[in-house]
């Protein structure tokens, strides 16, 4: 019975595992991708920001794009959230405290398009880091974009614990 068990756990897990690549299309729902154009924008974005690369990290962003870093986005207050040049700015003071790169684990990328054609990317990673003085950091984040038909991120909506992140400037 035992082996049995031992059997069943091992293969959930094998397959729990296995990452596929998905599509799904609906005419009347939508869609959603988890590789193309979009995916790569995602990917290229958060591989930019993980490297420090910030003219990449930039350019994969609208012009006129915010982020609403830990808060809730509004749709009436046209002054939330910060442009993307700022928070490059804040990324590259944070980035002076680090010894080297961020390394990114686990992650899930997908674009959702809508039957209007609006589309909107989710991203889960896990970042690691060591700081200058040694000590390891590491947080969970999840993003949300709205990608633009420019195929331009328009705005994102990062959550992440930011209790490693506060320990960088102890």
């Amino acid at each position: 019975m035992k082996k049995t068990i031992l059997l069943f756990a091992t293969a959930i897990t094998l397959f729990a595992c296995k990452q596929s690549e998905v599509k799904t299309e609906n005419a009347a729902t939508g869609s959603v991708a988890t590789s193309g154009p979009d995916v790569d924008l995602i990917k290229k974005s958060i591989t930019a920001f993980a490297n420090g690369d910030w003219a990449t990290y930039a350019s994969t962003y609208a012009d006129t794009a915010k982020s609403s870093l830990n808060g809730w986005p509004s749709a009436t207050d046209t002054n939330a959230g910060v442009r993307m040049p700022v928070l490059i700015e804040g990324f590259k003071k944070q980035r002076e405290l680090m010894d080297g790169n961020i390394t990114m684990g686990g992650s899930i990328f997908e674009v959702v398009t809508m039957p209007d054609g609006n589309k909107y990317g989710h991203l889960w990673v896990e970042f690691s880091w060591k700081s200058k003085k040694g000590v390891p950091g590491k947080t969970v984040l999840f993003d949300s974009y709205g990608i633009n038909k420019d195929g331009k991120i328009s705005y994102e909506w990062p959550i992440f614990d930011t209790k490693d992140v506060a320990k960088l400037g102890q």
